[in-house]
């Protein structure tokens, strides 16, 4: 866990202990207040991953609309994610979101699941 170190109700240290050993060996000197940080919340989403996670993660209705699309930029899609690339795709990649949009654009995802998509692979 993260313990912050506190001299005059400012952070002058933080270090990764137990509350036990931080009261332990800081508390005796003149000043220090040990207080325990806040937990990091955990992680929703995957924020990179390859094509065939994110194909996997499309429902079967969404992989069917996409493969059966009129538009020609949503089936080139599907059929880019379902070659299975050994590549790294990350949520902070114009290409991603670009593509999201698209499928959003052109009813593969709705609204909800695009939005949910632009943070990466949900992880549940």
């Amino acid at each position: 866990m993260k313990i912050h170190l506190k001299k005059g109700g400012e952070i002058q240290n933080t270090i990764d202990a137990t509350l036990e050993f931080a009261q332990e060996h800081y508390t005796q000197l003149e000043g220090w207040e040990v207080e325990v940080a806040p937990e990091a919340p955990a992680p929703t989403h995957k924020e990179t991953f390859s094509p065939r996670e994110l194909y996997n993660s499309f429902t079967a209705d969404e992989a069917i609309a996409s493969f059966a699309h009129s538009n020609p930029a949503v089936v080139a899609q599907a059929q880019l994610l379902s070659v299975g690339r050994d590549v790294a795709i990350s949520v902070d990649d114009a290409g991603y979101q670009s593509a999201i949009n698209l499928l959003e654009s052109e009813g593969v995802l709705s609204a909800e699941r695009a939005a949910d998509l632009r943070l990466g692979l949900p992880l549940d």
